[in-house]
């Protein structure tokens, strides 16, 4: 990392004592007690101290600040970024790589390839280590950067290697250092057909379960491909056989792991239930959702939610009956129409409307892709009623992936839209407040 970065100051908070000290957005923390700041984790780590040296610049000129402090009493300032010298980019091509695969004028972040530890610490991003060096690791150990989010997707390195489309370090040594840390990681593997499946799938789970309590979760995803995947290497969709075969082998390994580790430590992405048309496992099997965020049980967080629910749709109230109609994507298509089913009253009446995705293609079927066009292409012709509820999840900064905004795709369909919650729970609580609030006349 460069040792010449800066923190530039974004905001200096009322009452702090970088307002005390006549700080102001613009500054420069340079160094504190002598050591230069890459990041905010280094800010926050040294400056977790008593007594500290604060180096600041303000244009041309400097001055050290002499501090005395609680220990855990933060100084004030929030930055402009969080990394300082820049986002840490993947080197890797990997064979599954769903940024090679996307097709050309969407958000422009999208196709950032990061591949930063920093952002696993801060933001819980999957991360390869294959770009970290010694310095890297025991930067890890020593600021205590845990819990670190891996992807591993195999732990014979060879193959991982010709996966990630780099030579790559031996991923059990490096997490075998880690464990002398302390470090807790949460590991993925996002499984290819064909490539890192059958033995190769049974040897990294098996190592990896090697490394508990280090590896404290392993996470098997399918992996994303779209009609504009351009890489050689040949890789078959999942079906219903395939994701039964998978779901089988995972269940075989909880209970291998639970007699010998107290933990299930193993788990399937959502998608293969719903593609294996199995049942969801019930709330305590997924263990606290150690990777609710990689679709490892939102599907049960959203049963869970939407059997609580019940109560609050049926308490809404309005003067007719107000027709809502839910756009989603084609996998949550029919667990969101049983709700819908359950939840209409004869105040309110759900409709819910799955959207083909024909940007990426047929096999890209989540909510949180659905394209703008693609949403005013097929809901246009419908009759939609009073509200249309998108999941929030689909926006970034009121645009959807495709750069086309909220307010574009209002226009284009007539009806006013609600960016939705997930969970039926808040949702409930949305439109509740939106009836009775805006619609109140309807």
């Amino acid at each position: 990392m460069s040792k010449n970065t800066v923190g530039i100051i974004d905001i200096v908070k009322p009452n702090s004592i970088a307002e005390d000290l006549g700080w102001l957005p613009g500054d420069e923390i340079i160094s504190v007690n002598g050591h230069a700041m890459s990041d905010v984790i280094d800010y926050q780590y040294y400056t977790a101290e008593e007594f500290i040296k604060v180096m600041v610049r303000r244009g041309a000129q400097s001055a050290e600040f002499d501090i005395e402090k609680d220990i855990d009493l933060d100084l004030g300032v929030t930055f402009k970024d969080t990394l300082f010298d820049g986002v840490r980019t993947c080197g890797a091509k990997c064979v599954f790589c769903f940024v090679d695969q996307l097709p050309k004028g969407l958000r422009k972040p999208l196709y950032l390839k990061d591949d930063d530890f920093r952002l696993s610490f801060l933001h819980s991003n999957f991360v390869t280590l294959a770009n970290v060096d010694e310095d890297d690791l025991n930067r890890i150990v020593e600021q205590r950067l845990s819990p670190l989010y891996v992807s591993v997707h195999a732990t014979n390195t060879a193959l991982r290697s010709d996966m990630l489309g780099r030579e790559a370090p031996s991923i059990l040594d490096q997490i075998r250092t880690l464990a002398r840390g302390n470090i807790t990681l949460h590991t993925q593997i996002v499984l290819c057909r064909g490539i890192n499946d059958s033995k190769e799938l049974d040897r990294t789970v098996n190592e990896l379960a090697q490394q508990y309590p280090t590896v404290k979760s392993i996470a098997i995803v399918p992996a994303g491909l779209t009609e504009h995947r351009r890489n050689r290497t040949s890789i078959e969709p999942i079906d219903i056989q395939y994701a039964q075969e998978i779901l089988d082998r995972v269940k075989r390994w909880q209970r291998l792991y639970k007699a010998a580790l107290g933990t299930r430590l193993v788990w399937a992405a959502d998608e293969f239930y719903l593609c294996a048309k199995r049942r969801i496992p019930v709330t305590d099997a997924y263990e606290r959702f150690p990777q609710i965020g990689n679709g490892i049980g939102l599907v049960r967080k959203f049963m869970d939610s939407a059997y609580r629910a019940l109560p609050q749709m049926q308490q809404i109230e309005s003067k007719k009956t107000i027709r809502v109609s839910i756009a989603t994507g084609k996998l949550a298509g029919p667990i969101l129409g049983k709700w819908a089913e359950s939840a209409n009253s004869r105040r309110v009446h759900i409709s819910v409307y799955p959207i083909k995705n024909t940007l990426f293609g047929k096999t890209v079927t989540v909510a949180g892709l659905m394209s703008g066009r693609d949403i005013i292409e097929q809901l246009s012709p419908k009759s939609l009623g009073d509200v249309v509820a998108i999941p929030s999840v689909a926006l970034r900064d009121g645009k959807f992936v495709d750069d086309v905004t909220l307010k574009e795709v209002e226009e284009a369909i007539r009806v006013k839209i609600l960016p939705a919650s997930t969970s039926p729970r808040v949702f409930a609580g949305q439109l509740r407040r939106l009836i009775e609030s805006e619609l109140t006349g309807l």
